[in-house]
């Protein structure tokens, strides 16, 4: 095996090493901020208040456990559903968010559920069984603040719980059944679909290239110089398909 031919093998190594990564960073990331803009009837709620749905709109939850819990009132979300207007909020239903807390039911920890309080708006360690908002991403032991919460509204017990990307499908499938929202989640799911489509037929047809292009430069040495600029071509070409299945996304979920 002569030297080219092993930098060919080593580069191949690497990029799938490199992808390898990168898809493992990606995974590990937070859920992106998904919201609703639902009808507030509390004047005084206010970004960071744990809400809860009732008859007439949104108020601040102030019951413990409070069954009717939707999300936490965002400020800066990712994914909204629903057109904004002068009554209504955007409510985090999965993400990561500041929310109100208080230490009423004892010091919050890391990873610990967060559910509501008598407070209005304010949630608190939650101690036992039952809904919750979400998990606190990090440590408070004062009276009244903010802090990082993962939102996740469920229902928990301690020995069991729901994974992530349940969550995500439970808010697909509850998005579904608003009927304006239905445009929107379907135009979502397109781009995922063009999206993540582009990328992976991308990915593996350049692994596919160059595998063939050294089993090929192998059987030929001769040919080595056209072979590696007909991989190369090759190579170019897929990176513009993919880039253009990715932008076709992006345009569809802007636009």
């Amino acid at each position: 095996m002569d030297g080219k031919k092993i930098k060919l093998i080593l580069f191949i190594f690497l990029v799938v090493f490199v992808s390898g990564k990168i898809v493992s960073i990606v995974s590990a990331q937070d859920l992106p901020l998904i919201a609703r803009n639902l009808e507030a009837v509390d004047p005084e709620t206010e970004v960071g208040d744990i809400v809860s749905q009732g008859r007439e709109g949104l108020f601040r939850s102030n019951i413990p456990y409070d069954e009717n819990i939707v999300g936490v009132v965002g400020e800066t979300p990712i994914i909204v559903f629903g057109k904004p207007t002068t009554t209504t909020l955007p409510i985090v239903s999965s993400g990561e968010t500041l929310t109100k807390v208080s230490n009423i039911n004892g010091e919050i920890k890391k990873g610990d559920f967060i559910t509501s309080s008598n407070k209005d708006g304010v949630g608190q360690k939650a101690t036992q069984s039952g809904f919750v908002v979400g998990r606190a991403m990090e440590d408070f032991n004062q009276n009244e603040g903010l802090i990082f919460v993962f939102v996740q509204p469920q229902r928990i017990t301690f020995s069991l719980e729901k994974p992530d990307f349940g969550r995500v499908i439970e808010e697909i499938l509850s998005g579904l059944k608003m009927p304006e929202t239905i445009p929107e989640i379907l135009r979502y799911l397109f781009a995922l679909l063009i999206g993540g489509g582009s990328f992976g037929i991308g990915f593996l047809s350049f692994i596919k290239a160059l595998r063939e292009g050294v089993t090929a430069i192998g059987r030929n040495p001769l040919a080595k110089s056209s072979i590696r600029a007909a991989m190369i071509l090759n190579l170019i070409g897929i990176l513009i398909l993919t880039l253009a299945g990715l932008g076709l996304a992006l345009f569809v979920i802007l636009y």
